[in-house]
């Protein structure tokens, strides 16, 4: 299979229809069918069911869509990266990174590691943890560092920091002079979460649920940041990582307490699909990263 078959199986499958995959790359419709008839010859499976409406793919279709994808977005990264190379950069490293790790000092590091290596070019963005495995997962990054509240058998995992859940209060709360306190507990009260796509906001539902408590809702954000702003300002109490305590307390007046369930003791991880798949200004990254590197899976 060349990288022109990925491309027109791509199309055909995301137009639905071999009219709109021939339009698209700009050939004739025979030419689409039979790329596809000789694609489906070679490989002994049928890749697309066809209907009234147009086409759909098969489970083998899908497979292929999705491999292809990587190929051409490999293809595609290789094609950049060696263009880098004219203007002096010797490696380029995406990165996926959660807005905990960040609170965690990985930017600091990050950067550290820029100043002993400056032709290297790093891509860095903040996503969601489920965000995060997606791009690792389809090519779009080499790294990702995110909690270790999923784990997916598709990747590989090194411990990068651990840190506690806390629930945050405001000063002069009822629970403020506890030094610790259930999760359960602490439902007694309105709850600041995050939206109901977050990792952490979908754990808090299922604790509640199975330990038989009523949660109250009163109001959902979208980071860290804004809830104990929510929370300083009398909103309700909100579960949020210990690694946010010392900037968030001072500006938001919030004190957080040490949640108590085991599920509360976490870590941040470094996720990547295989060590020897990585590219080796991202493998370069990585032991800076972590020194003492301990692959889990």
């Amino acid at each position: 299979m060349d990288s022109t078959s990925a491309r027109i199986f791509i199309s055909i499958i995301e137009e639905g229809s071999i009219s709109r995959a021939a339009a698209r790359q700009n050939v004739v419709v025979s030419a689409i069918s039979k790329r596809l008839s000789d694609l489906e010859k070679q490989l002994g499976v049928t890749l697309v069911e066809r209907t009234a409406t147009g086409v759909k793919p098969t489970s083998a279709g899908d497979a292929l869509a999705h491999h292809s994808r990587l190929v051409l977005q490999a293809l595609d990264r290789a094609h950049e990266e060696i263009s880098e190379y004219a203007n002096g950069v010797r490696g380029h490293i995406r990165v996926r990174v959660s807005p905990s790790s960040l609170a965690e000092g990985l930017a600091q590091k990050i950067s550290d590691h820029l100043i002993l290596q400056p032709s290297i070019k790093i891509d860095l963005e903040e996503l969601s943890t489920p965000q995060i495995f997606s791009d690792v997962l389809d090519g779009r990054a080499d790294l990702g560092v995110a909690p270790d509240i999923l784990r997916p058998s598709e990747f590989q995992y090194v411990p990068y920091a651990d840190y506690r859940l806390c629930i945050v209060v405001p000063q002069g709360h009822e629970m403020a002079s506890l030094r610790s306190v259930r999760y359960l507990d602490a439902l007694q009260y309105d709850q600041v979460e995050q939206r109901h796509s977050s990792v952490l906001t979908q754990l808090l539902d299922q604790t509640a649920k199975q330990g038989g408590v009523a949660k109250r809702t009163r109001i959902r954000v979208s980071s860290f940041e804004s809830m104990c702003s929510m929370v300083g300002s009398g909103m309700g109490v909100g579960v949020v990582p210990s690694m946010f305590k010392t900037v968030q307390s001072r500006a938001h007046g919030v004190k957080f307490i040490p949640l108590t369930d085991p599920w509360a003791n976490t870590k941040l991880v470094i996720v990547f699909r295989s060590l020897h798949s990585l590219p080796a200004a991202a493998r370069s990254l990585l032991g800076h990263l972590v020194p003492n590197l301990g692959l889990e899976r």
